[in-house]
């Protein structure tokens, strides 16, 4: 893997240059890809000791969490963040750009009745970056060694986005360390991968160089443009800075998101009949009508391009969403919310609904 000092030499320099690079990687968030090719998406904060190295002041992270740094193999330690509460456990995963602190609101809605973690992956934010281990099996080790290291039996697991096929692999792998599974905007991907590199070919949200030479400008672009704006703290484990606040990189190296997609493209799709652990889906579901929120800062000739790439895109959603409803007679029917004409990010822009909705089926009302 390449190293940190190495990275920070090579094309992230270069990044104020690059708006196509930029474009390109953003475009993955409306597609559930989140994966890291720019400056722009979690993975581990700037080493203060690096000599081109900083940290804007919002980046100070206030959130009263506890950080521990779980060691689950030999040489890999993931940064847990445990948010407190009491009673059962309720993991949350995150989607592959993005670190635990992508959760620093959203958690305190359930510290009522669970005792909540955040778990940041292997490759990401302050967790380490290891040569392997990017698979989906290892991936769902990685977690249950999280639960072992805290002395947790079982677990609500919830995830978002890619992580849909780590709570997957833990209902099919580890039934009896899951309670309940909670998908958000985490649909099977195993059958998408060539619709979403057409889509990446076309028009992707128009960032531009400016875009970067601040934290707030970023996260300014980023809700103008994908329609979500994630805690400061998240957005600063993704980022280096210079030392006047500008963006200039990504500690994450693409090879990471690369690998993770390319054995997501092996995975056969979700036998979602065996998996017996009651689960909750809730959806962005796509529309024609509907586009993602910068369509309308495209072109007219991208947004041609956009519409000629968008209806297959469409039509393989509702199809993944419909099979998520299938389930063995004998298991529980599992429950399928929808947002027509959401974002991916439904835990931040429709942080409502999607709460009101896991709290009706965790605990039974949304009073508990």
């Amino acid at each position: 893997m390449v190293s940190k000092a190495a990275r920070n030499e090579k094309s992230w320099i270069g990044y104020p240059q690059r708006p196509q690079a930029l474009r390109k990687a953003t475009l993955a968030i409306p597609l559930l890809l989140t994966f890291v090719a720019i400056a722009c998406e979690q993975s581990r904060a700037a080493d203060p000791a690096e000599e081109d190295a900083a940290q804007p002041p919002d980046c100070l992270d206030v959130t009263p969490h506890e950080v521990t740094f779980v060691t689950v193999e030999p040489g890999v330690r993931l940064e847990v963040l445990d948010f407190g509460g009491s009673g059962e456990a309720m993991v949350l995963l995150t989607g592959i750009g993005d670190n635990a602190h992508v959760w620093d609101d959203f958690a305190y809605q359930f510290t009522d009745f669970f005792r909540v973690i955040g778990i940041t992956r292997r490759g990401y934010g302050r967790s380490d970056q290891p040569d392997d281990g990017y698979d989906v099996r290892t991936r769902a080790r990685d977690d249950i060694a999280v639960l072992d290291h805290f002395g947790i039996d079982k677990a609500v697991f919830v995830g978002h986005s890619i992580a849909g096929s780590e709570l997957s692999e833990l209902g099919l792998a580890y039934p009896d360390r899951v309670d309940n599974l909670v998908y958000l905007d985490a649909a099977d991907l195993s059958q998408a991968l060539a619709l979403m590199e057409r889509l990446l070919r076309v028009a992707g949200p128009p960032f531009t160089d400016d875009d970067a030479r601040s934290l707030r400008h970023y996260q300014a672009a980023v809700a103008r443009l994908q329609g979500h704006r994630e805690p400061n703290a998240a957005t600063c484990n993704a980022l280096l800075f210079d030392r006047s606040g500008r963006i200039v990189g990504s500690v994450t190296p693409d090879e990471i998101g690369d690998e993770i997609f390319a054995e997501a493209g092996k995975q056969r799709p979700t036998n979602w009949r065996r998996i017996r652990a009651p689960r909750l889906g809730i959806f962005a579901t796509y529309s024609l009508e509907l586009r993602q929120p910068y369509y309308w800062y495209l072109s007219a000739d991208e947004q041609a391009a956009f519409d000629r790439a968008w209806p297959p895109y469409v039509e393989w959603n509702v199809d993944t969403i419909e099979r998520f409803g299938s389930h063995h007679p004998d298991n529980p029917e599992p429950i399928v919310r929808e947002l027509v004409g959401g974002y991916h990010y439904v835990y931040i822009y429709n942080e409502a609904f999607v709460v009101r909705e896991m709290r009706e089926f965790l605990l039974g009302d949304v009073r508990g």
